[in-house]
């Protein structure tokens, strides 16, 4: 993750941004949004100890770009305290669109995800959310043909964007009868195994 005078930020990995979130702070600003549902860079910059006049800036750049929105606006001190919430939560790509990065890039984009999920369940095992209501944790082992395959990625995508869905109505009710919102961090991942590509590197005729 992230650090900005010491300080531990939250991150976020998406090259469909990248520019947005060359500085750090943007990242830790939007995915605390998602943890909190709405937020006002005043409150940001008091928790980091910052100029909010400097935060704002960052708010406003994330606005601009479509990944937050600017919810109500509050009189505070003979000021407007601007309050935000996240846009579009999900990190994914096309398969032509992802096989066409240098495999250099996937492979740092990938452990980097991979390292900021792993961070983020180990804080959630440590303190306890994890397992405090009816969560889904599933791991499972497939043998597929390249068919196979390829409607395993299908039905993942389309998953997510039911996910999305899902997102976007609750929303909707958070905002019109005041639900209760739970913030949910998710990750779906499929990957060869090792095993399955030292095969094929073996001359193995099994492949996807």
């Amino acid at each position: 993750m992230g650090k900005l005078d010491g300080k531990k930020l939250k991150q976020v990995i998406d090259p469909t941004h990248a520019k947005v979130f060359t500085h750090p702070l943007r990242g830790h600003v939007w995915v605390t949004l998602f943890e909190r549902g709405v937020v006002s860079p005043t409150e940001i910059a008091n928790e980091l100890e910052l100029e909010p006049s400097d935060v704002s800036y960052h708010f406003r750049k994330l606005h601009r770009k479509g990944l937050i929105r600017l919810v109500r606006t509050e009189r505070r001190r003979g000021f407007d305290e601007h309050f935000y919430e996240p846009v579009a939560p999900a990190v994914k790509f096309e398969d032509e669109e992802w096989m066409g990065i240098p495999e250099g890039i996937r492979s740092s984009f990938s452990g980097e995800a991979l390292k900021q999920l792993t961070d983020s369940l180990a804080e959630a095992l440590e303190a306890g959310s994890f397992d405090a209501r009816d969560r889904h944790l599933s791991r499972t082992w497939l043998r597929l043909d390249r068919r196979g395959w390829q409607e395993l990625t299908r039905v993942l995508r389309h998953t997510l964007d039911r996910i999305q869905a899902i997102q976007q109505r609750s929303a909707e009710r958070c905002n019109e009868q005041a639900a209760e919102a739970i913030c949910v961090e998710m990750a779906m991942v499929a990957f060869e195994t090792v095993a399955s590509m030292a095969g094929r590197e073996g001359g193995q005729t099994d492949e996807l």
